[in-house]
């Protein structure tokens, strides 16, 4: 169960680091913006682009599309997803937390469809860049998917985890809330093409035993 976010008790709840003002939470990186094209229905960006907008006014308006984030960003598995869910409920100031989680959960899903393929346990260990090498191996026919990992990787999951230098016009944090957003969708999109080709990859994605 989720209970209301108190946006008076956040700062008192949490030491994170936060969007420094409103100007600056409809930023976005062009690159990710274009992820998010390429990889979203028409409809699917649009839905983004509108919750990003929702999350910038009124505090009902704000309720509504973290509510409905979070039933996109729907576990199983429990972790890392619920995690996410979690950060989503202080949106729009949290960011760097809910793309590390996401990124998570690619990163389980790229890997358990290479071990389908190889049963070659090395591959957990590895960082998702290389992980995403093997996979355009393993799954050579996968119309792109492996480039549109690749992007994502480059820009959000990487950067979520080790990239604190902030882009220019930003004063408090490397993201923004609609990044967050849309990554959001492009996440639960990369992670249906990946359990659709894998069926290791959706057994993990069910939180069932791959080995």
């Amino acid at each position: 169960m989720y209970y209301p976010y108190d946006e008076d008790r956040a700062g008192i709840l949490r030491d994170r680091h936060l969007t420094s003002k409103a100007s600056e939470y409809l930023l976005a990186d062009r690159e990710i913006v274009s992820l998010a094209k390429k990889t979203l229905t028409t409809q699917e960006y649009r839905e983004a682009e509108n919750l990003a907008i929702e999350l910038t006014g009124t505090k009902r308006k704000r309720e509504l599309a973290r509510d409905r984030l979070i039933e996109i960003v729907r576990p199983p598995p429990k972790r890392p997803l619920y995690y996410a869910q979690d950060e989503v409920l202080y949106l729009p100031h949290h960011t760097r937390d809910t793309l590390r989680y996401l990124g998570d959960f690619i990163d389980m899903l790229v890997k358990s469809a290479v071990y389908e393929k190889t049963h070659d346990t090395h591959v957990f260990r590895l960082s998702l860049g290389p992980a995403i090498g093997k996979f355009e191996t393993c799954w050579p026919d996968s119309e792109g998917l492996a480039g549109l990992l690749r992007k994502y990787n480059r820009f959000l999951y990487r950067g979520a985890k080790h990239d604190f230098e902030l882009p220019a016009g930003r004063r408090m944090h490397r993201f923004t809330s609609r990044e967050v957003v849309l990554t959001i969708f492009i996440t639960m999109k990369l992670a249906d093409k990946i359990i659709a080709i894998s069926p290791v990859a959706e057994r993990a994605r069910q939180d069932q035993k791959i080995m």
